[in-house]
């Protein structure tokens, strides 16, 4: 494999395991395609020219898995992440231009805009991608990771999208407004051919060339599904999530202005007013950063925040109720049960069985346990 692949004392991800942190995609593709030259045809014109792979460890540990790499003649990377890391993993994604299509179907992770906030991944989803001059940092937890990234450059796409659409598809649009300042996201179930697509190049049965033969094959297979995806959305819908690095520090300046004050829940329009953004941009932007709505989340947080109280202090259910933000004891009530299962009075019998002291067993048998409980409702 590649023997100066550096050791297992790092935490970043493909970029940083190839070409060193803070990378770009390309940069780590050209040092792949010198590691496996040897391996590619030198005749141009060969079947598999211009095709090169290779498999990457994740560490110097097998059980974390690899990433599959294969580079398809330069204007397009393929990535297969086949992991299970046992750390948390972060790089620094340096922006480039391509249109890029995320197959997320296993694990979380979170996408960092500096000075703005948090995206926040599951699968299965497809993530479509423009990015402008804004830096990325992306974090996959510890646990199972299963994906398929395609970094299509856009000049290449543009070729795709009209030989397959037409010079005048409203999607040539979708390719042009953004700014060097901005990222372009779209989040969309994975389709049912684009599913059958990618799962079949994750159990792409060749090796060698055929192999690579094979995935190029199936690239074109899921760009087409993918844009099957795309057409229909831009038919429903009249924008792309489209936001400036402006734009993403006012949506977590909202989110701090929501979760400051717990026992008073804003009004969407109230809070959009207070940061300096529309209604519609910063509910697509609560989606897009942090995978909830606005009420949604801030519904969470009051429930977590209520359940806090009740274990850890002597307020009484309506006091608790009150300091989240409900009028009403009955409705603070009903809501709890509907997001934790179980009542406010019942999680705090909870608390207080878990502050039954039992001392340890003396030779005669067990003494009496000790119960500390809070005052009674």
């Amino acid at each position: 494999m590649h023997s100066s692949l550096p050791s297992a004392q790092y935490d970043g991800l493909f970029r940083t395991r190839l070409a060193g942190a803070g990378a770009t995609t390309t940069t780590t593709f050209a040092r792949l395609r010198h590691d496996t030259l040897a391996d590619a045809p030198t005749d141009p014109s060969a079947p598999g020219a211009g095709l090169y792979g290779s498999r990457v460890p994740v560490s110097d540990d097998p059980a974390e898995g690899h990433w599959e790499m294969m580079g398809l003649h330069d204007d397009a990377y393929l990535v297969i992440s086949e992991c299970q890391y046992l750390r948390a993993r972060t790089e620094i994604v340096p922006p480039e231009d391509f249109v890029e299509f995320h197959f997320y179907l296993k694990g979380p992770a979170q996408v960092s805009i500096p000075e703005a906030g948090e995206v926040h991944i599951d699968g299965p989803t497809l993530t479509i991608v423009q990015q402008g001059s804004v830096c990325c940092r992306v974090s996959c937890q510890p646990g199972l990771w299963r994906a398929v990234s395609l970094y299509v450059r856009r000049r290449r796409f543009e070729r795709f999208l009209t030989a397959a659409l037409g010079p005048d598809h409203p999607l040539h649009t979708r390719l042009h407004p953004i700014g060097s300042a901005h990222l372009s996201y779209l989040h969309l179930p994975v389709g049912a051919d684009a599913l059958h697509a990618v799962e079949k190049l994750m159990g792409n049965p060749y090796t060698g060339h055929r192999r690579l033969m094979y995935a190029e094959a199936k690239v074109c297979e899921i760009l087409c599904a993918a844009l099957d995806q795309w057409e229909a959305f831009a038919d429903a819908h009249t924008a792309e999530h489209v936001f400036s690095g402006r734009d993403l520090r006012l949506i977590e300046k909202a989110r701090d202005m929501l979760l400051a004050d717990m026992s008073h829940m804003p009004t969407i329009p109230t809070l959009a007013r207070a940061v300096g953004t529309n209604t519609s941009k910063l509910k697509r932007g609560f989606k897009f950063m942090y995978g909830q709505t606005v009420f949604k989340l801030g519904q969470t947080r009051r429930m977590e925040h209520a359940l806090d109280l009740l274990m850890d202090s002597r307020m009484s259910v309506s006091e608790v109720a009150t300091a989240v933000g409900y009028q009403h004891q009955t409705s603070f009530t009903a809501s709890f049960r509907d997001h934790f299962g179980f009542a406010p009075r019942d999680a705090r019998r909870m608390r207080q069985a878990q502050l039954v002291v039992l001392p340890a067993t003396s030779a005669c048998g067990p003494t009496t346990p000790t119960t500390h409980t809070h005052p009674s409702e």
